[in-house]
């Protein structure tokens, strides 16, 4: 049995944590300086992905959380700081700052005239926008003054003769005028720009109409036609909403004082790190696309966006999508090029560079320490299983292993794999159902649970391939491997908050036994070892590389017959509702409702399952998202944490825990001790009797004997 120093435990868990660590935390060593440099594993030959971002253009980088978007950035960040290059960077945490962004309560009194051009609706979120955007510039300006005389004061004072302060000036003077904008003035414009709209509206009103006289099918096409009109004011009204903003936040004269600041010192090329862009409410994203990243990405040669975003989630607006470099970190984006067996090949090797770099630095030693290698190539396949080649899932995997086998002498082999995913799906997955059930909309507390319905029905037909097999007795081949199952691609967008939440993962594309191109999606491995289910294909015979297409694997009637039962279409102004068989021609009328005319109609989402017992749930005990995140993450410590421990987990700053925190205390659901310079939050016996009474239930009821 192999033992193990203190020493060599403390640096396997320093290691491990290193890479659960939450977007911008630094990795550093004792004296403070970075390690980002001597850590980063590229995911790509040739470090193609950091190449790919460190250069001079607008790029989306798109993953699920702990992919490594953050860990790019730094990378990319670190290597502009240390060559000197004639660029200079800024990051935003774009969710901590639309957080951050408090209205002014007394703002909308002083709107005079103003708020007679928008309704108070508008105004209120035009406010918000605007002290969005506030924000945004002042934290900019904060960056990019550090960096300044950081790294350029020199430079500065030999060329400009003067402080950083002055140099400054010019943003600061924006920054006061965003705090006293003209509001007669534009009032005056949007009422101007209503009447152009309105005009502009007759004139597409009437050239919709043309079309709809000379159709020998009127009802529909006048549907078409109303339709097609509603969608041009829509469009006209966005557009004056967006000049409104650029506007009073006066983005010509931000541009001039950056390019004044930036060819003083000699920068060609400003970098913007935007992180969490997904995070963003729907609307925020809009604004924040149509009034800044757009115009500046047009009309700016020096500004290059960096954006990282979930899949799925972004909003392109008038960006040019096809002049964007666009890197997927997620499994398939990054290998999914080649055949299944390449891809897997690849995504171990990753996985295996990431471990044995960070053993390689925090132990100073090999793998062979804490591993059992007799079976070198099933370990690495099991850890790439566990984690899917995600950096963050895999810290969490390791530090699981760490804590059931390491400090008791054991080394980690397959099973303590297995068993590590197990608790990371239990502890870190699984309460997605436990807590959504408070969610403050029910709209989407019944989309959530609508989906758990959805993958109860998954898991249930995967174990039942298993009992099948199991039944006929025999070989393994007749025990089948049932964790991978294939639908057409139409369904990807259902399927896509299932694996956000990383219950499912996409794990590849290939055609059917009838031809056709079909995406194929693994379990969640930890979930798959919870409920038996075999996970893996084989990999004896050369026909094994279209297991995963086997007949017995088309799950595409589980969700037809899902989406049958539990989705509807309504429309939100006359409520009427629609056979989800006229989605498709829906979609093609831009979601507009055939019966009114001018509503929108939606997808909603029923859990008919849970539906009473989701109605029984008290208003009192809903909460946002952020806040019932901070509490799941202190039950299931079971510990006092501070904001930066509880943000770890979260993925979001210290400043947005501290906020909601502080909230919580207020409702007596958290204790908020102040201790030293920070503030020490634990779980109250009152939240833990209301949200997690029924914490030790099986999260998922199936409907097999399993």
């Amino acid at each position: 049995m192999p033992t193990f120093t203190t020493k060599q435990l403390d640096n396997f868990r320093e290691a491990a944590v290193s890479l659960k660590l939450f977007s911008r935390a630094e990795l550093t060593d004792e004296k403070d300086r970075s390690l980002i440099e001597k850590l980063y594993v590229d995911p790509l030959p040739n470090e193609q992905v950091f190449k790919t971002l460190l250069a001079p253009s607008t790029t989306l980088i798109v993953g699920r959380k702990g992919t490594g978007k953050s860990t790019v950035f730094q990378r990319v960040q670190h290597e502009i700081r240390k060559n000197k290059m004639s660029a200079i960077s800024a990051y935003m945490d774009i969710r901590n700052v639309f957080e951050a962004s408090q209205i002014d309560p007394g703002m909308a009194s002083k709107a005079e005239g103003f708020d007679h051009a928008l309704s108070p609706d508008q105004l209120h979120k035009f406010l918000l926008y605007k002290r969005f955007f506030q924000t945004l510039i002042t934290d900019l300006r904060n960056e990019l003054r550090s960096q300044v005389e950081q790294s350029f004061l020199g430079k500065l004072k030999q060329r400009l003769s003067g402080t950083s302060a002055e140099v400054f000036s010019g943003i600061d003077r924006v920054l006061v005028n965003l705090e006293k904008p003209d509001y007669e003035n534009i009032g005056g414009f949007v009422k101007k720009e209503q009447k152009v709209t309105s005009s502009q509206k007759l004139g597409d009103k009437e050239s919709v109409s043309g079309k709809v006289s000379a159709s020998e099918r009127g009802i529909s096409f006048a549907a078409e036609g109303s339709i097609e009109t509603q969608r041009a004011d829509e469009r006209a009204d966005e557009e004056v909403y967006t000049q409104l903003l650029m506007r009073v936040i006066g983005v010509n004269d931000v541009l001039a004082e950056l390019k004044k600041i930036l060819s003083a010192l000699g920068i060609k090329h400003l970098y913007l790190f935007l992180d969490d862009f997904s995070e963003l409410p729907r609307e925020a994203m809009h604004v924040l696309v149509d009034a800044l990243i757009s115009p500046l990405s047009r009309w700016s040669d020096f500004i290059k966006f960096k954006i990282a975003a979930y899949p799925g989630r972004v909003y392109f607006g008038s960006l040019d999508a096809t002049k964007m470099e666009v890197v997927n970190l997620d499994m398939y984006g990054l290998y999914g090029g080649s055949g299944v067996n390449k891809m897997e090949e690849k995504a171990v090797d990753f996985v295996q560079r990431l471990v044995e770099k960070r053993i390689q630095h925090y132990c100073k030693g090999g793998s062979a320490t804490y591993f059992n290698l007799r079976s070198a190539s099933e370990l690495w396949r099991s850890l790439f299983y566990a984690s899917m080649a995600n950096p963050r899932t895999l810290g969490h995997v390791l530090l699981y292993a760490h804590e059931a086998n390491l400090i008791y002498g054991n080394s980690v082999g397959v099973q303590a794999v297995q068993e590590a995913a197990q608790r990371y799906y239990e502890e870190k997955i699984a309460p997605f159902f436990t807590t959504g059930r408070y969610k403050i909309a029910f709209e989407e507390r019944s989309s959530i649970f609508s989906l758990k319905e959805l993958l109860e029905r998954i898991v249930s037909r995967a174990r039942s391939i298993r009992q099948e097999g199991s039944r006929e007795g025999g070989s393994s081949r007749s025990r089948p491997f049932s964790s991978h199952f294939y639908v057409a691609h139409e369904y990807d967008d259902l399927l896509l908050s299932l694996e956000l939440s990383f219950f499912l993962t996409k794990y590849f594309e290939q055609s059917d036994r009838a031809g056709n191109r079909v995406s194929v999606y693994a379990l969640n491995y930890g979930l798959c070892n919870k409920y038996q289910i075999s996970f893996g294909r084989p990999t004896e015979r050369r026909e094994d590389r279209l297991y995963f297409v086997d007949r017995q694997f088309d799950y595409n009637g589980i969700l037809r017959e899902y989406m049958n039962e539990n989705q509807e279409i309504k429309c939100e102004d006359c409520k009427s509702e629609f056979d989800m068989a006229m989605l498709p021609a829906l979609k093609m009328l831009n979601m507009k409702c055939p019966s009114c005319g001018k509503g929108q109609c939606r997808v909603v989402n029923l859990s008919k399952k849970y539906g009473d017992m989701l109605e029984a749930i008290s208003p009192e005990l809903l909460l946002p998202d952020a806040e019932l995140g901070i509490m799941q993450i202190l039950f299931a410590e079971a510990d006092t944490l501070v904001a930066s421990q509880i943000a770890a987990e979260l993925d979001c700053s210290g400043q947005l825990v501290g906020r909601r925190g502080k909230n919580l205390a207020e409702r007596a659901l958290v204790e908020r001790e102040h201790t030293g310079s920070v503030y020490r939050y634990t779980l109250t016996h009152q939240a833990k009797a209301a949200y997690f009474s029924d914490s030790n239930e099986d999260p998922l009821s199936l409907s097999d004997a399993g």
